[in-house]
């Protein structure tokens, strides 16, 4: 029996490694298909919203309007986030000369100690020709800029699988019947699939209603006070708070990061840092924990872990994409008793397969 234990543990480790190299090797295939999948069902579930309205709308004619919605809104994004990074890069040299002006003012105050002007160089000059800021500077602009402009590039791709995903779309029930003919087996695999995409749904809908939100405050803070690009910095903070944990903080951080080239005074860089990130704090303490709820049911040590684990492996996309894969892989686990006891690791409460009604079932429960 221990020997049976063994062979299945180190079979489940090879399997593992197996999964996540094949991960890595395919990510120019499989990232691009992933994100599609994730914009197929916002955009399949918005036109479900829009048809549960009213009974006078047809799906096709709401997936009609929520294909219009989100093309346009994406386009949009697009259009902002691809010109102000164009004239981000080519501002790269009085940046990189105003950051100097700063390095060059930090100099002049240490060098008032002795020991610093003894051995170390503090003018403009010297600090440049130590630490390389302009080349710095320009280089991590343009690494900055390329970077969107890769991601933006991989949209007509994605265009592509999720063309292909709503016209194959109409024959998904007919195979799920062709590869359960047993109805036990079948509702079972509903059951999980139904249970995957609402758990994804749930959390698309909560991060992006949060996200506009935060989006939204954002903004009239940094137009309040008058840091530029602010539009574009609305959008960077709109896209990266669906990175979990890491992304709000990320998202504020880098219009704070050019508010301190861009402003004079540390006044108004202190007052865009304090209200960017409060909007955020009193966001993520009240909003998103009430709307989110249990749907996600994964603890925030495996959220982060998760996060580190898919960008390592897919980059931008992975990031992007970690929580929602992640609680399909706990669902997925959770199903296999070999795999159940990684679901449960997994999992915040320790019932990977159950979902939201379930839970309540069984807390109503006497004795359970």
């Amino acid at each position: 029996m221990q020997n049976d234990r063994t062979i299945r543990a180190c079979l489940l480790f090879i399997c593992f490694v197996l999964a996540v190299y094949s991960l890595y090797v395919t990510q120019h295939l499989l990232a691009p298909f992933a994100m599609a999948i994730f914009i197929w069902i916002v955009i399949d579930t918005f036109a479900r919203w829009i048809d549960g309205l009213t009974s006078k709308i047809p799906y096709w004619a709401a997936l009609t309007m929520a294909l219009t919605i989100v093309f346009l809104g994406l386009t949009g994004v697009v259009l902002i986030i691809t010109d102000t990074a164009v004239t981000i890069a080519n501002d790269s040299e009085g940046y990189a000369k105003k950051i100097t002006r700063i390095f060059n003012g930090a100099g002049n105050f240490f060098s008032k100690f002795e020991w610093v002007r003894e051995n170390v160089d503090m003018t403009s000059e010297g600090l440049n020709e130590r630490f390389g800021i302009a080349a710095k500077v320009q280089s991590g602009i343009l690494g900055f800029t390329s970077a969107i402009i890769s991601i933006l590039q991989n949209f007509v791709l994605i265009a592509v699988y999720v063309a292909f995903l709503f016209a194959a779309q109409a024959g998904f029930t007919k195979k799920v019947d062709d590869l359960f003919p047993d109805p036990n087996k079948k509702s079972s695999a509903v059951k999980i699939m139904t249970r995957i995409r609402t758990s994804v749904e749930k959390y698309v809908g909560v991060q992006t209603v949060v996200s506009l939100v935060q989006t939204v405050l954002s903004y009239f803070v940094m137009a309040g006070l008058g840091l530029e690009n602010a539009l574009f910095w609305a959008m960077v903070i709109f896209i990266m708070n669906y990175i979990p944990i890491i992304g709000g903080i990320v998202a504020v951080a880098m219009p704070v990061l050019f508010g301190v080239v861009e402003f004079d005074n540390m006044t108004s860089v202190a007052l865009l840092a304090g209200g960017l990130f409060l909007v955020q704090f009193i966001i993520n303490s009240t909003l998103q924990p009430k709307m989110m709820g249990d749907s996600m049911n994964l603890s925030s040590l495996v959220v982060l872990l998760s996060l580190a684990m898919w960008a390592a492996l897919w980059g931008g996309v992975g990031a992007f994409l970690g929580a929602p894969l992640t609680v399909m892989l706990m669902i997925i686990l959770a199903q296999f008793e070999t795999t159940r006891w990684i679901a449960i690791l997994l999992s915040a409460d320790g019932h990977p397969e159950l979902d939201e009604i379930e839970k309540k079932v069984i807390q109503a429960t006497p004795g359970m």
